[in-house]
């Protein structure tokens, strides 16, 4: 049996530096490097010792589900409920089918390249990438492959109609009277489900003749500290005459609505707050917030079915789904006719 030791000396490097490219750490391992450990692999046809037991059993039975997730050194992915959820209803689906789940928290698309080339796995679930690097990433892996709210033309993605969702929550904000709203993200830049989103938002705003103005686009911090003195700046220069916070996602918005209550501001006598994802969260905040609301158990199970057709069939597929949401609409927001 290959050893992680002779895959070392195969390829003239220490058995640390091989470990870290086998588990995707090759920030420090320079791209020659990384090659030969490939090789090495390859030639030697290296297989971890669980993937290699599982194998007797007719294939390894395992599912990767990669989650690209920037700035996992600051926060935790799973933090957001969003993310807790589509990750129980993929593990529930998944060993529901007889397989195992490995779950990765991913820094970009060529650490997940790397896990993807050396975990032995029947197929893989991703999370959270841009259009360009899922594109890369369906081209590069061999094993099918299914993303979730994905936005590309040439990749198999499970999701929602976003900006249609978003078109229609911001729709009726100006049927309840609202003309100046705000649009917050925490998106330095606008990609994927976040400009989506932002897309919907501008389509109704311009629908009904009312100016999408640059300023309008407001960009928070993921750092709570830092959003915190956000907002204070917000209440003090009394919300810049905007009658609405409309937040890119439910987790940002019940969050805002807490600390603002805190400050003595009233929700929606003060200003009136939105989000979307229709999670746990927002469930519970008091007032009730107003959302888009999509099923993300649905969104996890219908992402694994999609995987095992293709792998059943021993081929990928650039199926795309899209599933229904719906408009809740709470408390959170002031009738101003």
């Amino acid at each position: 049996m290959v050893t992680i030791k002779d895959l070392a000396r195969i390829a003239n490097v220490s058995p640390t530096t091989v470990s870290n490219v086998l588990h995707g750490h090759t920030n420090k391992v320079s791209k020659k490097t990384q090659r030969e450990v490939q090789k090495a692999i390859a030639e030697t046809q290296y297989v971890p010792n669980m993937g290699g037991r599982l194998l007797a059993r007719h294939g390894s039975r395992i599912i990767g589900v990669i989650m690209t997730y920037a700035r996992r050194t600051e926060m935790m992915a799973t933090r957001s409920p969003f993310y807790s959820e589509i990750i129980g209803s993929l593990e529930s689906a998944i060993r529901g089918n007889g397989y195992f789940m490995m779950l990765y928290t991913s820094g970009g698309v060529a650490e997940s390249l790397g896990l993807a080339k050396t975990w032995d796995v029947e197929g893989l679930i991703v999370l959270g990438s841009t259009p360009e690097d899922a594109e890369e990433f369906f081209n590069e892996v061999t094993v099918p492959v299914v993303f979730i709210d994905t936005y590309g033309e040439n990749v198999p993605n499970v999701g929602i109609d976003d900006q249609g969702a978003m078109r229609g929550l911001v729709n009726r904000l100006i049927a309840f009277g609202h003309q100046r709203i705000a649009f917050l993200t925490d998106s330095s830049i606008l990609v994927g489900v976040d400009l989506a989103r932002y897309q919907g938002y501008r389509d109704a705003l311009e629908h009904h003749g009312i100016e999408a103005r640059e300023e309008d686009l407001i960009r928070i911090s993921f750092r709570d500290s830092v959003r915190s003195a956000e907002l204070d700046d917000l209440v003090a220069e009394h919300f810049r005459g905007y009658t609405v916070l409309c937040y890119s996602s439910d987790l940002y918005a019940t969050d805002a609505m807490s600390h603002l209550i805190r400050q003595g501001v009233s929700i929606p006598g003060d200003v009136s707050v939105t989000g979307f994802d229709g999670n746990i969260l927002a469930q519970i905040s008091t007032p009730q917030l107003m959302t888009v609301a999509q099923k993300v158990e649905d969104k996890g199970r219908v992402s694994v079915e999609t995987l095992m057709d293709q792998i059943h069939e021993g081929e990928k597929h650039l199926t795309r789904i899209e599933l229904p949401t719906q408009l809740i609409e709470g408390k959170s927001v002031a009738k101003l006719r």
